[in-house]
């Protein structure tokens, strides 16, 4: 054999290796994306909203292996404080604070030293700062008596933190603000007030030691509003009272059904949230968007061990389908009828016409029963299953912005009230932990399982473990609800939440930036943390 011959050989030699190696990446690269695939409902022409995904069927998904393959941190220990509880009482009055610009003191009779400090001229870098000595590490309650001189909002700041925004109306007289049951060890604490818009006089600051926190108990029980509750809804929220104030369940908010946030956590920290909530939002007789497998990824993750939950996002039934007040011309209170609210939940389809035919019902009520009825059908794959959902409708009411909560408070409970009734007894949806997250008093229903409050800081406030939102809970139920943060915008702190006696049920984290923007390290403690329950955990004991 020639030279030339030889060459050319082992020229097609290696043509041969390097055409097998490509052949092989290639063989990579799309069980890559098979994999991948999985995560995501299938799209095929069987695979509809309404189709379930049996136990059997689920298809094997990343999951289980980025678990195997996830990095392994050591569990992260609480560091708390040892507290001193002693009574203190301790005043600055304002003239006597330090402070700069054009305030001056001026005399009045309805001040406690005869004197307030007044002023502002609404630069920016305008504020009052009182130093305390703080006697013992404990809890205090921070309080400014100040006056509006015209309505405006302010901040109060502790050692240059934001600590509490306030919005004051009342420009006759001096009041009260008061932050409760901030923690403060011994030695100096400064304490300011700084307008953000408006002009404020001020009286006084005040420190005085909190004793309300000590007496927050958990009980070991707590029952479901649904007496013909499903097995597994009574195990889970067994489940939620026996862990209630020893531990907190990690929850993250996923953007679709392909669970990238989910797996983004696992492949940061080693470990997957205990809850996965998604959101309901297209899935609405009124909406033309594209309706998302929302109950099928509900599904795969029980099959998984995890808990599923869900809100409820409704586009308003009839008009512009929107969730926004300001986008949609649809009136829930012209939609409530005079109908019995106990008749109206128990009509049928046939019914509901005949209704609407003879004027008892408008067509607006109609497009709500119809809604409820839609996603009801859907939430029954899960019923039938006995898979246990968190379920959180009509949520962050008090504030106006959703239209379900722009009529006042009595229409929503009204809604509310029908909601309930016809997914649990018309539709004998029994499988159902009701979350109650209207954040307001007013708005507080009858029948609800857990109280939840969405929490949302500004950049410069740190989250700590957000005591005076869970007292305001705390109160509001009267110490008979699981209290839980159903949205946030970060990590809660442990070593707060325990130090405060504060130990939220579970937390959901929102996704897009406010998972990416979090920090590795912060991300990490936080799911390694002692005193919280994650997917392996959950698996484990609820299986």
């Amino acid at each position: 054999m020639t030279k030339k011959n030889i060459f050319f050989l082992i020229l097609a030699l290696l043509l041969l290796v390097f055409a097998g190696s490509f052949t092989a990446v290639m063989v990579r690269k799309q069980n890559f994306s098979e994999t991948a695939e999985t995560k995501a409902v299938p799209e095929t022409a069987e695979s509809t909203e309404t189709e379930s995904i049996s136990e059997t069927s689920v298809p094997e998904i990343e999951t289980e292996t980025l678990l195997q393959n996830a990095p392994d941190f050591p569990e992260v220990p609480l560091q708390l404080p040892e507290l001193h509880h002693q009574e203190a009482v301790l005043t600055v009055e304002a003239e006597y604070a330090a402070y700069s610009g054009g305030l001056h003191s001026e005399v009045s009779d309805e001040c406690s030293n005869g004197e307030y400090l007044t002023g502002f001229s609404g630069q920016e870098d305008e504020k009052i700062q009182a130093a305390f000595m703080i006697p013992s590490a404990q809890h205090y309650d921070i309080t400014v008596s100040i006056r509006a001189e015209m309505p405006g909002s302010g901040q109060i700041l502790l050692n240059s933190e934001n600590i509490g925004t306030f919005t004051l109306h009342d420009t006759e007289h001096f009041v009260r603000v008061t932050v409760s049951g901030i923690y403060l060890p011994a030695g100096q604490a400064d304490i300011a007030i700084q307008p953000a818009d408006g002009n404020f006089s001020a009286d006084y600051f005040e420190i005085s030691n909190n004793t309300e926190l000590e007496k927050i108990k958990y009980q070991k029980q707590y029952t479901l509003s649904d007496k013909q509750a499903s097995e597994n809804a009574r195990k889970l929220m067994q489940y939620l009272s026996e862990h209630y104030g020893k531990y907190l369940l990690t929850g993250q908010y996923t953007s679709g059904t392909d669970n990238k946030e989910l797996d983004f956590i696992c492949q940061t920290t080693g470990k997957y949230p205990a809850i996965r909530f998604g959101e309901i939002q297209s899935d609405s007789g009124n909406s033309s968007e594209e309706k998302q497998n929302s109950i099928q990824a509900c599904e795969k993750w029980a099959v998984l061990g995890g808990i599923a939950g869900l809100s409820w996002n409704w586009n308003a039934p009839s008009g512009v389908a929107s969730i926004w007040t300001d986008e949609t011309d649809f009136s829930l209170s012209d939609a409530i009828p005079e109908m019995a609210l106990s008749e109206l939940a128990l009509l049928n389809a046939e019914q509901i016409s005949e209704a609407v035919e003879k004027h008892q019902i408008s067509d607006a009520c109609a497009a709500i029963l119809r809604d409820i009825d839609s996603i009801s059908d859907m939430m029954k794959l899960l019923a039938e299953k006995d898979i246990p959902v968190l379920w959180r409708p009509l949520p962050e009411a008090g504030g106006g912005w959703y239209w379900w909560g722009a009529d006042g408070a009595q229409a929503y409970r009204w809604l509310w009230d029908l909601l309930y009734q016809r997914m649990t007894e018309y539709h004998q949806l029994h499988n159902l932990i009701w979350i109650w997250n209207g954040q307001k008093e007013d708005y507080l229903v009858d029948k609800y399982d857990i109280a939840a409050m969405d929490i949302y800081l500004d950049e410069n406030q740190e989250f700590r473990s957000r005591y005076e939102e869970f007292v305001t809970l705390y109160r509001m139920t009267k110490q008979q609800k699981i209290l839980a943060i159903s949205e946030c915008g970060t990590v809660p702190d442990m070593n707060a939440l325990f130090r405060d006696n504060t130990v939220w049920s579970f937390m959901g984290l929102w996704y897009d930036d406010y998972l990416s923007g979090l920090d590795s390290e912060t991300l990490i403690n936080f799911y390694n943390s002692e005193k919280v329950l994650t997917l392996d955990n959950v698996r484990e004991d609820l299986q």
